[in-house]
């Protein structure tokens, strides 16, 4: 089973950040998927509902971003 990488687009700098958050997926196929089409209709794991309450720092601006909608997450394979 792949382990994939979140990354959130970032509200500030409009890039995609890591949110250290790493999941287990049975699906080898969902490198670029978009986490909210992902778990469209199903409740999302424990892990994408704390990353949804908190807010992570932009490497370029130092501002914080929130993670709150999954349509701007996206699962990256971990190699």
């Amino acid at each position: 089973m792949p382990l994939y990488e979140v990354y959130v687009q970032c509200d500030q700098c409009g890039q995609p950040h890591p949110v250290n958050l790493k999941i287990t997926l049975d699906d080898p196929d969902l490198h670029g998927a978009n986490v909210g089409d992902f778990y469209a209709g199903k409740a999302p794991p424990s892990g994408i509902s704390f990353m949804q309450t908190n807010k992570y720092r932009c490497p370029h601006t130092k501002k914080l971003f929130p993670a709150d909608d999954l349509g701007k997450a996206i699962l990256y394979i971990k190699e």
